[in-house]
């Protein structure tokens, strides 16, 4: 079998590297062409391709589907393989791949495929496609701070430093009027934090969305209000002092379709920070074409 690998050679150590990578996968039997995910990738895909693998994080993964469901890269519809380098990985931790290299290439040979659904959003100047999530509060409030601060290379102290800036977030963050319709159901009131999720974790790792299934055509929104605040930062504070990656239950609404509007204009689409209209009706729903990817049995 023929493999494109488009490779973030940022990510990952001297082990993540293009030679080692390229031997590791062509050690199992398959054919491997290489791309730096840097540069112009898209015209080194050729149609007799079988898969794709993305190796990076979630911001890799983000940018390279991107191209795929924009019409840029090609329009034949590669299966993708994930090889996870980032600091949270939370697409391919969704996707149950917590392997090291060998075992998930390895798995590639099985040709299991996982359906995983593309969320679409109305009311930007262009329509906008998530993998992870679409939310407003406390999580974008989060991505600007971070944007601030010199952070860490070591990827667990960078995690950290997620953490413990997201506690003081939720401390101090004022909750906001949103106006919120989850499949014809209103569901408005003051939040901290709504979140349209097709996965089951966020940001440095936090699992909210325990019970997230990625291909079943519905998108869960979590909702975090007044009454959970101390709560959540308790959780948060838990997380920060001990290792172990524990779930947080949260209010979760299952929906095909959602109307939200925020009274502030942070947003986050996916690990990207953005700049929504004050005030303004956005209508989140499931692609049609969802993705496939490789994964284990």
């Amino acid at each position: 079998m023929k493999a494109h690998l488009l490779h973030n050679p940022k990510a990952g150590d001297k082990d993540h590297s293009e030679n080692e990578l390229k031997k590791q996968i062509t050690a199992h039997g398959f054919r491997c062409i290489y791309s730096n995910v840097k540069k112009d990738w898209i015209k080194e895909l050729t149609p007799d391709t079988d898969f794709v693998i993305i190796a990076g994080g979630d911001g890799t993964v983000r940018k390279v589907i991107l191209e795929f469901l924009n019409g840029k890269a090609a329009d034949k519809r590669y299966p993708i393989a994930l090889l996870p380098m980032g600091t949270a990985n939370n697409i391919s931790r969704s996707l149950n791949l917590r392997d090291d290299a060998e075992h998930i290439i390895e798995s590639w040979h099985q040709q299991h495929m996982q359906k995983f659904d593309v969320g679409r959003i109305a009311g930007f100047h262009e329509e906008m496609f998530f993998l992870e999530g679409f939310g407003f509060g406390v999580f974008p409030v989060l991505m600007a701070a971070m944007k601030q601060l010199e952070e860490p290379e070591e990827p667990e102290e960078k995690m950290k430093m997620a953490l413990e800036t997201l506690h003081d977030v939720i401390d101090d963050y004022t909750a906001r009027e949103c106006r919120l319709e989850i499949d014809g159901v209103d569901h408005s009131g003051k939040y901290l934090m709504v979140e349209v999720m097709n996965i089951r974790s966020i940001g440095p790792g936090l699992t909210l969305n325990a019970d997230a299934a990625v291909g079943d055509g519905e998108m869960e929104v979590i909702l975090l209000g007044e009454d959970k605040r101390k709560g959540f930062a308790a959780y948060i504070r838990d997380r920060i002092t001990s290792a172990a990656d524990k779930d947080y239950d949260l209010p979760v609404i299952k929906g095909k379709s959602i109307k939200i509007s925020w009274e502030d204009e942070h947003a986050h689409i996916d690990d990207e920070l953005i700049k929504a209209g004050k005030g303004k009706s956005y209508i989140v729903s499931i692609l049609k074409r969802e993705l496939d990817f490789l994964v284990p049995a």
